[in-house]
This record gives structure tokens, sequence and C-alpha cells, in this order.
């Protein structure tokens, strides 16, 4: 590595603020799911524009949650990409429930949203679930279009997109579900971790409140210790230890809400300065003939997760080698996340029936796309380092 500083793919922003509002927590005599989850599910759904909201531990968990809310049975087809981040493939497993795979699209590295419409009107697909990758909002009017004629649930995954929006609105607010990550690689954080799920639908709302209390009645308050001698329930029993589905304890603690909340209010910020350290890298960046960079839908403001660069002819330039090239610089990045899942050993096990099928969007994109930061800590004198570096790298491989 030279002289210059390491710029890290992923960075968390935060200050007194939130410091201030974990102090609050400690300062209190309750530190588990609490009043500064309601606050934060409140102020979160208002944010969006969704009717309600449930804080959870993770985005993954908001995933599972989400799938869960919607009741299926064991065995009913789930439609999700077969590239990407595993969260929304796991999930469907996790459930018994049957993935309908489809591949990328090269153009946007999204998923191929033609391949989304002819697979939910052939195969007999109960709910899709999908990921906005890297920030950038899918294409959603034709897929809510269909999805809407055919009564089929959509869940979509902005676990790496929470404030991009679509036609003027937040991502996640299109479908039935709407799941967001706040782990500190994201747009913003919960101290650390947690996740959160939108939706307008009050059936979904109540059993995924349920499912993420380790199953307990909707509609206990175990906040503050609630209420020790209401036994009112279905079955005469105290309504705290009432269970109404096969949960898990996916609750997010006091102090994460409390740090999330004020990460809310700086999360517009947070868009328009990493808007502006994309641009900046499409600008020195862009132009080079060596490598592609993602389409966007129209109408879209996506809250970058980073900046992409997908390599033309792997012949030419090695993504490893220039991987470990900007590593040397002090240049931090990762790939697209696992590529092709069914390239991955519990995934090409599991996938019963997939696992001989091509997806060459997602080979392409396992082979020879990177990403590098464009969070709020990248100045302007980063990106001018990182585009010489590669520059550099570029005429190496000429010469």
């Amino acid at each position: 590595m030279g002289d210059y500083k390491m710029i890290e793919f992923a960075r968390a922003d935060y200050g007194q603020e939130e410091r201030d509002a974990v102090k609050r927590v400690l300062d209190s005599d309750w530190l588990a799911s609490g009043n500064e989850n309601k606050l934060f599910e409140k102020e979160f759904a208002e944010y969006v524009g969704a009717k309600y909201a449930v804080c959870c531990n993770s985005g993954s968990s908001a995933n599972l949650l989400a799938l869960a809310g919607l009741g299926l049975p064991r065995g009913s087809k789930v439609l999700t990409s077969a590239c990407g981040f595993p969260a929304t493939l796991s999930p469907i497993l996790h459930l018994g429930l049957s993935p309908v795979l489809v591949d990328y699209d090269f153009a946007t590295h999204n998923i191929n949203v033609k391949q989304v419409i002819s697979q939910m009107i052939m195969e007999d697909v109960q709910a899709v679930i999908f990921a906005h990758t890297m920030g950038i909002p899918v294409n959603m009017e034709p897929i809510i279009k269909v999805a809407k004629e055919r009564g089929i649930p959509v869940i979509e995954d902005c676990c790496e997109a929470v404030g991009s929006k679509y036609q003027g609105r937040h991502v996640g607010t299109f479908g039935t579900c709407g799941t967001y990550s706040f782990y500190p690689a994201h747009q913003m954080t919960a101290l650390g971790e947690g996740g959160m799920v939108v939706t307008d639908d009050e059936t979904v709302y109540h059993r995924m409140m349920s499912l993420r209390d380790w199953g307990k009645m909707y509609g206990w308050d175990s906040g503050q210790g609630g209420n020790v001698t209401d036994y009112n329930s279905p079955i005469g029993y105290h309504r705290g230890y009432t269970y109404e589905t096969v949960g898990w304890n996916f609750k997010l603690c006091e102090a994460s809400a409390a740090f999330g909340r004020e990460q809310l209010k700086k999360l517009d910020q947070f868009r328009l300065t990493r808007s502006v350290t994309h641009s900046l890298l499409m600008e020195k960046l862009g132009n080079i003939p060596e490598f592609t960079t993602p389409l966007l839908p129209e109408d879209c403001d996506p809250c970058w997760f980073g900046f992409i660069l997908t390599v033309k002819d792997p012949q030419r330039i090695s993504r490893n080698h220039l991987g470990k090239f900007l590593e040397e610089q002090g240049i931090r990045h990762r790939p697209f996340f696992a590529g092709n899942l069914l390239r991955h050993r519990p995934f090409f096990v599991e996938c019963v029936g997939w696992e001989n099928m091509e997806f060459p969007v997602a080979n392409k994109l396992m082979r020879d796309t990177l990403f590098i930061g464009c969070h709020t800590k990248v100045s302007a004198e980063d990106v001018d380092y990182i585009a010489r570096e590669v520059k550099r790298y570029v005429n190496c491989c000429d010469s």
C-alpha cells in the first residue's frame, strides 16, 4: 500500500446525537424493546409513507418476517433471484417454500424484470421477493401491474436501498411489504445492526408482530413490563404467554432503536452526499471503455450503496487482479456479493431442480464485478485518487 490513507468500501456516519440517544436509554430503567422501538417504527413508517412498520434485529430477519407474515402453505412457489446476496433466497428455504429463480439483467445489474413477469405468468407463483441491489431501484411498474392482476404479494428487499426512490415514492412501498437493513455498511445504522419491515396490510402486520415476539398474541405489550394481571386470552391464560404463531425472538433493543431514530433524521443528507460522491465517481470512471456501470430505470432517485465497475473483457482485465491492485493502493472493494447463488454448495443442494439451470448474467457479475465506496466519508480528494489508480491499472494492462 502507498502513502495514501485507507478508503473503506463502507463507513457508518454518526455523531453526538446518536451518543446522547444511547445514553438516554442507558440512563433509563428499560433496555429491551419498548418505547424507543415504538417511536422508531412510527417515524420510519411516516418517512417512507407506509401505514405500519415492525422493528427487528436485522435485514435478514426482516425478510424472514415479511415472508412468514404472508402465511403461505409449505411448498408454495416463491420467485426470487439466483444472484446477489442470499437474504432473499434463504428465507424461502427456511420456511419450506419452493424457490422459482430468475437471472439478473446485465444492463441494470438488477433482477431481470422480463423474466420476473414471464415466470409470474407461466409458474403458479404464490409470492415474489427481490432486492433493489446496491441502492438501484428495480423498474417496479410492470411487476406490480402483473402482481395486482394475479393477486401475487411482492416483498421488496430494500436492505441496500433505504432512502432510494422510484417514481417519487420510497422503494419498499410498492409491494405488500418492504424490508430494510441497518447494518453499519448500509446507508444508515441502528448501532451496528437492526432491520425494519413496512406494510399497508393490517393482517400481515399483526402476524409479523406476533412472529417477531416468540409468537405471542398480537396486542400484548411487553414493553415496560406489561400488565401481569391480564389473563383474558382465548384459552383463559396470561396474554403475554399465550401464543398464536410459531415465532422467533427478532426484537431490537432500545439503544439500537434510539440510535436509529437519530440516523433517520440524517438520512436525506446521507442520500444527497452519496449522490454527489457517486456522480463524481461516474464523471471520473464512467467513460473508461474497459468497464461498464449499471443503467438506471427512468424516474428514480437512488440512495447509492456503492459504485459498481464491471470488466467488459475478462481476457484483458482480471477483476480479481484489479481488486488486489486496488487493495494494495488502500482502496477497499467487495465483489458482487455472492454472485451466482447456485454456485455455493448450500443453495446448490437445497434448490432441487434448479441446480443445472444456467444463469449467465449471475456468472458474469460473479466473475467480473466489484464495487467501491461512495459513502459519506469519501471525499473529492479520495475520488481523484481512486480514479487515478484505476486508470493507472488500465494503462498498465495496455502496455
